[in-house]
């Protein structure tokens, strides 16, 4: 468990340190049901939202028909596009714009940071990878190899003698967490002597091994 600047231990499974008034998540509902009491008893033209995280997405209702996947982009891209491009310096003769929600752009950001051409980049799902973390590693040239379990991780990564290297590294794992349950249904007892260390995500991507040699 970290330590605060000030040196005070960090809540379980937080990143920060509680205090004494809001000791736990029973606190932090109790704040909201205040909060969201005052927000009724004042109107919303009395309320300012302070904590820095923008949920809204205000919508006139003309607006509404324009709020869908399809639509929206057949009549604004191209704008977003030239608008883009001035903004970054790019010409349109050469350069184009991509529109990613954060999770497929941290997908991407984190394979064109770690992945050389030539890398061998595993996925490690329940099922399959998401088709996103195939086209980041097939974007910068990597080598996708998808694995059901970790226990087919495990077996692929000892049968192409990269199991040493992989162990070491930090790999992400897609979908629910193993718990018993899906241990039982194929993922298997993991060998303590082959721990790996493995974060759970929701539909992230296994990072790479950097080859046989490495």
């Amino acid at each position: 468990m970290g330590l605060d600047r000030f040196g005070n231990p960090h809540a379980p499974n937080l990143s920060y340190a509680r205090g004494k008034i809001i000791c736990g998540t029973e606190d932090d509902f109790r704040k909201l049901q205040r909060a969201w009491s005052l927000i009724r008893e004042r109107g919303l033209d009395e309320i300012y939202v302070f904590t820095g995280l923008e949920h809204s997405l205000p919508l006139a209702a003309e607006e509404l028909a324009f709020a869908d996947d399809e639509i929206a982009p057949a009549l604004s891209f191209g704008r977003l596009k030239a608008l883009a491009l001035e903004h970054l310096g790019g010409s349109p003769d050469t350069d184009d714009v991509a529109v990613f929600n954060r999770l497929t752009a941290a997908t991407m950001a984190t394979h064109l940071t770690l992945v050389k051409p030539g890398d061998v980049v595993i996925g490690v799902s329940a099922s399959h990878s998401h088709p996103s973390v195939v086209r980041a590693a097939g974007h910068v040239g990597g080598q996708f190899i998808d694995t059901a379990g970790l226990g087919a991780f495990a077996e692929d990564a000892r049968a192409r003698g990269r199991y040493r290297c992989d162990r070491s590294r930090q790999i992400r794992h897609e979908g629910p967490a193993p718990g018993p349950t899906r241990r039982q249904e194929g993922f298997g007892q993991p060998n303590p002597s082959e721990r790996l260390r493995v974060r759970h995500g929701s539909a992230s991507n296994a990072l790479p091994g950097r080859g046989a040699d490495a």
